[in-house]
């Protein structure tokens, strides 16, 4: 039997051109309408919710508990009869009442405060760190556009004896699908076959898709094959390395877009620095991505990780689309414990790709930022390792943003822009943070290899830059409506 022939009875016939036919709108609360995926992705560790849950917001399992000891610098306790773990406002509450800052009058019933004066008014603790007013600020590199650079900087940093989990890019073939008229066709489900392995891969917003072979254990020589096909389409042999464009019917897309965003925070205490910051980021990201013209239909998620030992090591925010009812659980968030340096980004990873409700991946764009400052435990034995979540979202059509913040070290950039490079998304970096710029010492990053901007207006730019993909004759780009002018610039140094 030829190779020919045995890629042909490997490879599957894929439903579900169709991208994006329906929207999952934020204020239905039934699942998407949407074709159904008759291929089943191969090596995938985690349960992967398909259209059947709308999400609708709320702490899955239940609010976590915020602090491994019930206090705040020792001061604030749970209180003993109510056997229950404080709220984020709880906490923040107590902690005013227990700071150097004189505290309001108490109000009575009436509105006096019990002699017939006048109530005082409430005034806020005062702000010991100005940074904390001012907006964190950050760049991007996008190392698919430099893969050998990518490819040097990886071997590099392993000279070095900086480890990360085994994940070669090496062999790294981008497949493009386009419609006649060379738009992308994004949610394909594409099936690559080699030898007796067969790999489903879904394209994202702008119709490409990565197949790394290493990544399965296959051969990257050049003279290995591969064989690629959707639908009915004809079987195509590609050799590692080779990029290739495959053309497919033009994807009916449904308007509004359905636009999942996961926020994959790292909740330990050495984030505290920046968490009050990030949340008003993320605040703003969530206000203008819903303000974008024309607006997606946006539903956002929160996943939070810690470590073993701590009060908690994942959390999980169901998908909602109130974007005031996910601000509010975002208000609550507090960082805490963490002990070492490292953390636990695989199961953070892993439950924010298996726990929330994610839409159909045919049928909604599909988005996850981590914000972190560490490296996962790599030498920590896992189920569900953040290379078999990287595998994950790939078959999925998940891009993962990695934004940096400060004290990371060479091992987190590597592992962060692994992230990125995989699934196809720049890796983002904080270029202002509480320790300056969050790259490792040993970066290949310097300051003219990217434009800095408000961490905002970058995150929102780079959710536009996904919906733009989706745009058609006649509808122009999407837009992001202007708030605040911000220069850019090109920092000295790093």
């Amino acid at each position: 039997m030829t190779q020919r022939t045995q890629l042909h009875r490997f490879v599957a016939a894929v439903a579900g051109l169709t991208l994006l036919a329906a929207a999952c709108g934020s204020d239905d609360p039934g699942p998407a309408a949407s074709p159904a995926v008759t291929s089943t992705p191969t090596d995938v560790t985690t349960t992967v919710p398909i259209g059947d849950a709308p999400g609708e917001g709320g702490w899955i399992d239940g609010e976590p508990k915020w602090l491994d000891s019930g206090a705040v610098d020792g001061d604030v306790a749970v209180a003993a009869d109510s056997g229950a773990a404080p709220t984020g406002r709880e906490v923040a509450e107590e902690s005013f009442a227990e700071s150097d800052v004189e505290a309001p009058m108490p109000v009575e019933p009436d509105g006096g405060i019990g002699d017939g004066a006048e109530p005082l008014p409430i005034e806020e603790p005062p702000i010991d760190d100005p940074g904390l007013t001012t907006p964190l600020r950050a760049g991007s590199v996008d190392d698919n556009a430099d893969f050998g650079g990518f490819l040097a900087y990886l071997e590099r940093i392993a000279g070095l004896g900086i480890a990360t989990r085994d994940l070669d890019p090496t062999g790294r073939s981008i497949i493009t699908v386009v419609d006649d008229a060379g738009l992308p066709v994004p949610g394909v489900a594409i099936e690559v076959a080699a030898g007796d392995e067969l790999i489903t891969l879904r394209t994202t917003a702008d119709g490409t898709v990565r197949f790394h072979p290493a990544f399965y254990g296959m051969p990257t020589d050049g003279v290995a094959e591969f064989g690629i096909a959707f639908a009915d389409a004809e079987l195509v042999p590609v050799a590692a390395g080779e990029n290739i464009t495959m053309v497919a019917p033009s994807a009916d897309i449904a308007s509004p877009v359905p636009l999942d965003v996961l926020f994959l925070l790292d909740a330990t205490g050495s984030m505290g620095d920046e968490i009050d910051r990030l949340k008003q980021t993320i605040d703003t990201v969530a206000e203008r991505v819903a303000a974008l013209d024309p607006a997606p239909d946006v539903r956002f998620a929160m996943t939070l990780y810690r470590d073993e030992g701590d009060a908690f090591v994942t959390a999980n925010y169901d998908f909602t689309g109130d974007i005031g009812e996910f601000q509010a659980a975002l208000a609550d968030v507090i960082a805490d414990g963490g002990g070492d340096y490292p953390e636990a980004l695989d199961e953070g990873l892993a439950d924010a790709l298996a726990k929330p409700a994610w839409r159909d991946p045919a049928a909604a764009v599909q988005l996850i930022f981590v914000v972190a400052d560490a490296p996962p435990q790599i030498n920590r034995q896992l189920e569900t390792p953040y290379t078999a979540s990287i595998r994950n979202a790939i078959e999925r059509g998940i891009k993962i943003f990695p934004v940096a913040s400060s004290e990371s070290d060479d091992q987190a950039e590597a592992v962060f822009r692994q992230l990125a490079q995989a699934t196809g998304a720049p890796f983002v970096f904080l270029s202002n943070g509480a320790a300056g710029a969050a790259t490792g010492e040993s970066t290949d990053i310097t300051s003219t290899d990217y434009e800095e901007l408000a961490l905002d207006e970058l995150v929102v730019r780079l959710i536009a830059e996904e919906l733009s993909d989706l745009q058609r004759d006649g509808q122009g780009p999407v837009t992001v409506p202007t708030t605040v002018a911000v220069p850019t610039t090109n920092p000295e140094g790093q």
